[in-house]
Formats: C-alpha cells, structure tokens, sequence
C-alpha cells in the first residue's frame, strides 16, 4: 500500500512482492495477491501491469485497475 488519500487506498504491484521473484510475477492482480494485500475497508486504486479479474468482479470488489505504466500520468 502506498497510502490513502480521503477513504481510498492506493497499491503499487511490483516485481519481488509478496516474494514473488519471477519476472513476471508479482505485478500482475489475482484475487490471491488481492487476498494477500493490506486490507482497506474502501475504494482501493491498484496499479500493476495486468489484470486477472474481470472488470464486473473490479467493481464489486471495489477495485480501480490502472496498468503501469500506461495509466500512471504527471499532474
């Protein structure tokens, strides 16, 4: 977790999270690296490179998916 900001929280998926060393792993949203995340009772923003769930299951969940680094802009 990155921190918060009002009641949404804010990820970063990266590479080595959760002791995931693969190149490919870590940065990619499950509902098992969901599960394993800092719980937030709120809105969570989470960027990565990908995700696995549908944006139907995103939104019930709460979820507001950006992928890295496409949706990551300077203001």
């Amino acid at each position: 977790m990155l921190g918060k900001h009002g009641d949404t929280a804010y990820y970063l998926l990266y590479n080595g999270i959760l002791g995931d060393k693969r190149p490919d792993g870590g940065n990619v949203l499950t509902r098992k690296v969901l599960g394993e995340l800092p719980a937030h009772d709120g809105p969570k923003v989470i960027y990565g490179e990908s995700s696995r769930l549908s944006a139907v299951a995103l939104k019930q969940l709460g979820v507001i998916f950006k992928q890295t680094p496409y949706d990551v802009k300077a203001r």
